[in-house]
């Protein structure tokens, strides 16, 4: 007698609970390779399928739904599909046990790409006949879900063809479902239904079965991490009640009736479900809940001590505005009566500025005009005279300055909607106030106080960005009044806001700018040049003035000759400063937009090249001055394409390295001073640097700039260009091509600095060698090199040298720490993801043991170094590493280093919340030092930060530090009356968190 066929076999072990994961496989493995169809199996199962034992039909129809979630979308044909579809329809009726497996085998079922749609329907319906969902398991009901989705989601068409009978079925399967999981898929279904199926008879049930849970009150379980969360189920659910207006005449007595809680969640919720109806809901349905909802937000907006209340408040209004105005053609008496009923309720709290209505008003009426044309128009037809004549009223100064900021933020909130008048002839919502309004700003930019004719430089911005609301007079008297400003006012902030006015001025009405600006502020410098007197900060204040209007192209190469002939004059350092300073502020204006850069590259660096080596002695030499250049070279390089940056390089390369001159243009050569020691013209070296470091990464730099950087780094006898030299040198090493000569300049590199760095030299030359060593180990460490390792290992090494230990442990600083001219995308340099995090994973445990190895007196540096790495390090990474680091961090606590110990501290504050088991074992050595640093002298910032860590402590379970309470409250004395306010302020914060331990209250 021939065995029985393995599929056969399996079936009969599956059935009989024998080994159910390998007969699914062989059942799949005969039916993917054609062995036998699905009719054959189902065939096969019939006896089981029949049987009178519930047990035994359960688990055959659990193999056919497990082996049907196996097979392709496509396996099965349109006639099996056809056959199993009738066949689980049956099913539904059968025993209740039987029932997930059916529902489970109708999921799969529902996924085939052969369901017929007559199939479909006769599925759903037997599911919504059949099947008490309620009564179900919460697994089993999730299927039912699960089911319902799939088919809206892919055969909605098929599924609209039930028409009114899916409403109520899907009704009937939604009521009393309490599991959040099941609820979120159901909202979203929900709000489908409404707008793709005909709800109509149905809208009130089907509103009573989704509203019954606004609003949410549902906390997830902390010890699941997959659970729905709550804000995920309010978003669903509002978008529930907002998928159609048929649902308004039902939530918006829902709504109103919720925002009289007492509880502040369902009223937030409440107001932005408001907001999200409004729009669906439309001007005709919102019409008489108007007055009562502005009854109910005025009481929250004037008396709510909540923020969020408020700003729901507003965004519920706005939304309310949006939608009357929309329907503005037919609902125009609706617009006008509700925001004429705000005004009216509104007006008499902007008469009395000094009362603490006048703020929560302003801010209101900001929001409603905002929300449309009309409504701005009929907001600041009412508010702006009002505001005007309370300025002109009021004579305390501190009034007319609050009155006036207001009024600007109204004005700001026209600017969407004003047009130019000129050119389209509309009215805009300020055209009634183009001449009051412009004469109240003029008046006021001659005022006696100072904090005034700040404020209406702000304001005149404001009107230069209400299209065509200035006229070409108003403009000529504001361009001579701001021109004033910036030469003659006393108040430095005055004179910065005049000159961004300025600037505003010039992209509205450049003409201006040239024929009245330009000259006055040129003549101003020609008058100081003629008395010989540049010691004016007024004056150095001139050249950025006219960088700052320089807008079009030939403005932009006329201010440069003219800040060259200002720089030329004989005069202070400060002078050479404001000059460099405005040219590196004209070159980042026109970076920005990607204009003039080929006459920055071929003019600008040029003459400025010339310039540097026309300059004699210390002048041009400042810290400031030297800045500047690098970051003008930077800025015109990092901004060139690789052709423009080429013809720079190699122009630099002339001048620096080869000593021609002749490049340089318009100057007499026999003028300039040699270049043969780069130490005596560091301005030079800046621009070198700086424009050579930031190209390209496509612009070939020859080996002979970094062998001549790298001299610098080491030999020059000025500190800040060696720093420069160093960093250059470290941009250029990043940028390097991959291959054979970088690995041999990183060789050449190795061996000439640990030649330097032997103790037996200088201690200047190896503190020079030790920080180009640091920059190159930063370089390669960003890009992810090899060589990384074998530069961070000297470091370390450093950690035990007498001279160069504490500026190895603060390099560790340096090889974390952002730049934005060094080894910055900016600067085109080569940037490895994530390489932070691989450096401190591999170099945290290098420290630990070393400090572990390390004598007393040389401990303290390692401490150093792994603090100012932590500083650098994302709080994920820190989590897992944090427990081996604890103790080490609470030795740096009480350490004599002022600076590591405040390091310390920041780190503690940062994860005490997130590693509250790893510092509860710590407690009795943490909270000692800490109160003892509360009483550090020499430093506030120490004592400050060592009360901000204690009350982050009282986040720990209550256990832990309730044994603590009494003593932390009674040391924390000393800090309530220290001399310091903000030590004062911060004691009284963390005494009164340490008083609540153990109770409810939050603060």
């Amino acid at each position: 007698m021939m065995a029985a066929p393995a599929w056969k076999v399996a079936c009969e072990e599956f059935v009989t609970g024998k080994n159910d994961d390998s007969s699914v496989a062989v059942v799949e493995h005969a039916l993917t390779n054609k062995e036998i169809t699905v009719l054959d199996l189902v065939e096969e199962l019939g006896v089981h399928l029949t049987s009178t034992q519930a047990e035994s039909r359960a688990q055959a129809t659990r193999l056919l739904a497990v082996i049907l979630h196996q097979l392709p979308k496509t396996f099965v044909n349109t006639q099996e599909a056809k056959f199993l579809a009738a066949f689980f329809s049956e099913k539904l009726q059968d025993h209740y046990s039987i029932m997930p497996h059916v529902l489970h085998g109708i999921y799969a079922l529902t996924m085939s790409q052969y369901l017929l749609a007559e199939d479909i329907l006769k599925l759903v319906q037997a599911l919504f006949n059949e099947v008490q969902v309620q009564s179900l398991m919460k697994d089993d009901r999730r299927t039912v879900f699960c089911i319902l989705a799939h088919l809206i989601d892919q055969r909605l068409s098929d599924l609209q063809k039930l028409d009114a009978e899916f409403v109520l079925g899907f009704i009937k399967v939604l009521d009393g479902e309490k599991d959040p999981q099941n609820l979120s898929v159901a909202f979203r279904l929900a709000a489908i239904v409404c707008q793709q199926f005909p709800i109509g008879n149905f809208a009130e049930e089907l509103f009573e079965v989704t509203s019954c849970y606004f609003p949410i009150d549902y906390t997830p379980p902390s010890s699941d991490i997959y659970a729905v969360k709550t804000q995920d189920l309010v978003l669903y659910l509002r978008k529930c009640l907002a998928a159609t207006p048929v649902f308004a005449e039902f939530c918006l007595p829902l709504l109103l009736d919720k925002l009289s809680s007492d509880v502040q969640s369902a009223k937030i919720d409440s107001l932005l479900t408001l907001a999200e109806c409004a729009e669906i809901y439309g001007a005709e349905q919102l019409k008489p809940f108007l007055q009562p909802i502005w009854l109910v937000v005025r009481k929250e907006v004037f008396a709510s001590m909540s923020e969020e209340v408020v700003k729901a408040c507003h965004q519920a209004v706005l939304q309310i505005v949006k939608t009357l105005s929309i329907a503005i053609s037919t609902a125009q008496s609706l617009l006008d009566d509700f925001i004429g009923g705000i005004l009216l309720d509104c007006r008499h709290h902007l008469s009395e500025p000094e009362l603490k209505l006048f703020v929560p008003s302003t801010k209101f009426l900001q929001v409603v005009a905002s929300a449309s044309d009309p409504a701005c128009c009929k907001v600041l037809g009412t508010v702006v005279p009002l505001l005007e004549s309370q300025f002109y009223a009021r004579p305390q100064d501190s009034q007319r300055q609050a009155i006036l900021v207001t009024l600007i933020d109204f004005l700001k909130i026209a600017i969407p909607y004003c047009t130019d008048i000129h050119e389209a002839g509309d009215t805009g919502p300020l055209q009634a106030f183009r001449g009051s309004v412009p004469a109240l700003f003029l008046s006021l930019l001659s005022d006696r106080n100072a904090s005034l004719r700040l404020t209406s430089v702000c304001g005149t911005q404001t009107l230069l960005d209400l299209s065509g609301f200035l006229s070409q007079s108003d403009m000529c008297l504001l361009a001579e009044h701001l021109v004033k400003l910036v030469l003659e006012d006393p108040s430095r902030p005055v004179r910065l806001e005049s000159t961004k006015a300025l600037a505003e001025l010039s992209l509205h009405n450049s003409v201006i700018i040239q024929e009245n600006v330009m000259p006055a502020l040129l003549n101003k410098l020609k008058e100081e040049k003629a008395v010989e007197d540049y010691s004016s900060s007024n004056t150095e204040e001139i050249p950025a003035t006219l960088a700052a209007i320089s807008v079009s192209s030939h403005m932009v190469e006329d201010t440069v000759q003219h800040i060259f002939d200002y720089m030329r004059q004989p005069g202070s350092n400060s002078q050479q400063e404001a000059g460099l300073k405005a040219l590196l502020l004209m070159v980042q204006q026109c970076t920005a937009t990607g204009d003039r850069m080929h006459f920055f590259s071929t003019h600008l660096v040029p003459t400025l090249t010339g310039f540097t080596l026309e300059q004699q002695g210390d002048m041009f030499h400042t810290l400031d001055a030297l800045s500047f250049m690098e970051s003008i070279g930077q800025t015109v390089a990092s901004s060139l394409n690789a052709g423009l940056a080429t013809e720079l390089v190699k122009f630099m390369i002339s001048i620096v390295l080869e000593e021609d001159l002749s490049m340089i243009k318009n100057i007499d050569v026999n003028k300039l001073t040699r270049v043969n020691n780069i130490s005596d013209n560091a301005a030079l070296h800046a621009l070198f640097a700086g424009s050579l470091s930031s190209c390209m990464q496509q612009v070939v730099i020859p080996e002979e700039v970094l062998a001549h950087e790298k001299e610098v780094a080491c030999t020059c006898s000025k500190e800040a260009v060696c720093n420069m030299a160093s960093r250059c040198y470290a941009n250029l090493i990043n940028k390097y091509r991959e291959g054979a000569n970088l690995d041999s300049l990183l060789n050449n590199a190795i061996k000439d600095l640990e030649l330097r760095l032997e103790p037996s030299r200088y201690s200047e030359e190896r503190l020079k060698a030790f920080s180009l060593w640091v920059w190159i180990t930063k370089a390669l460490i960003v890009r992810g090199h090899p060589y990384a390792s074998t530069f961070k290992c000297k470091i370390l090494g450093q950690l035990s040298d007498t001279e160069l230990s504490e500026k190895a442990a603060n390099a560790f600083s340096v090889l974390l720490h952002d730049y934005d001219n060094v080894l910055s995308s900016e600067m085109h340099c080569n940037i490895r993801l994530m390489y932070k995090q691989r450096f401190f994973l591999e170099t945290a445990p290098q420290l630990v043991e070393g400090f572990h190895a390390a004598p007393t007196d040389q401990k303290q540096y390692y401490l150093i170094a792994l603090s100012n790495m932590l500083k650098f390090i994302p709080r994920q990474v820190l989590l897992g590493e944090f427990p081996p680091l604890l103790p080490l961090l609470l030795q740096s606590l009480m350490s004599s280093d002022p600076s590591l110990q405040l390091s310390t501290l920041s780190v503690l504050s940062d994860l005490v919340r997130d590693t509250p088991q790893v510092l509860a074992e710590h407690v009795d050595t943490l909270l000692p030092q800490l109160l003892k640093l509360t009483l550090h002298r020499p430093n506030m910032n120490m004592r400050v930060s060592a009360l901000n860590c204690l009350s982050t402590m009282t986040d720990l379970p209550h256990h832990i530090i309730y044994p603590y309470q009494q003593q932390v409250i009674r040391q924390l004395a000393t800090a309530l009356d220290d001399k310091k306010r903000l030590v004062r302020k911060a004691a009284v914060k963390t005494k009164m968190k340490w008083c609540f331990v153990g109770t409810s209250v939050s603060l």
